[in-house]
């Protein structure tokens, strides 16, 4: 008798690991979306139309992909004024950064970036919002980033409507984070 109860205790176990793993691969599964590219505000690393695979899971203390970092590329939900715009940009500064434009350039706490991903120059704010206050914007730009927040930047900055325009965005408006082009 004693081994029908240990084949018993056996295949409870079994059956909990099984179930376990299941839920687990489930949860992992859901947790990636395929999104599709609308715009040219990230040409040249994606282009309209391209899909990229994100890892959707929220960023929250304490979960494991809470740690974003600079040049990580998110989708991330708009400012209220947008409508339930879903954005995608590269993350150029964190919270409590100083971000600076001059010359065309862009510098984080002091610090020219590299960005070899841009197409074209940066400006204060992008050329499409409206060309016939160009003049009237301040070439000197500083932006502090609050705490709670990400600064993003499309690579095509010519183009792309992103902090300049806006200002940081809530860490809490961001969808995921992208794992493959």
């Amino acid at each position: 008798m004693t081994t029908d109860n240990s084949k018993i205790s056996l295949n409870s176990k079994l059956i909990i690991f099984f179930v376990i793993a299941a839920i687990m691969i489930t949860g992992i599964l859901i947790s990636f979306d395929t999104i599709e590219i609308n715009g040219d505000s990230m040409v040249p690393t994606l282009s309209d139309g391209d899909t990229v695979v994100v890892w959707s899971l929220p960023y929250l203390p304490g979960m494991p992909d809470e740690n974003l970092d600079y040049g990580d590329i998110i989708v991330i939900s708009a400012p209220d004024s947008m409508d339930n715009v879903l954005m995608i940009k590269r993350i150029i500064g964190l919270e409590h950064d100083v971000i600076t434009i001059e010359n065309g350039l862009v510098y984080r706490n002091g610090f020219p970036l590299q960005e070899q991903y841009v197409n074209g120059m940066t400006l204060p704010l992008n050329l499409q919002a409206d060309e016939e206050k160009m003049p009237e914007w301040d070439m000197d730009y500083s932006y502090t980033v609050p705490a709670n927040h990400v600064y993003i930047l499309g690579d095509n900055r010519l183009l792309s409507s992103d902090s300049r325009e806006y200002g940081a965005l809530p860490r809490k408006n961001i969808i995921g984070r992208m794992i493959f082009p």
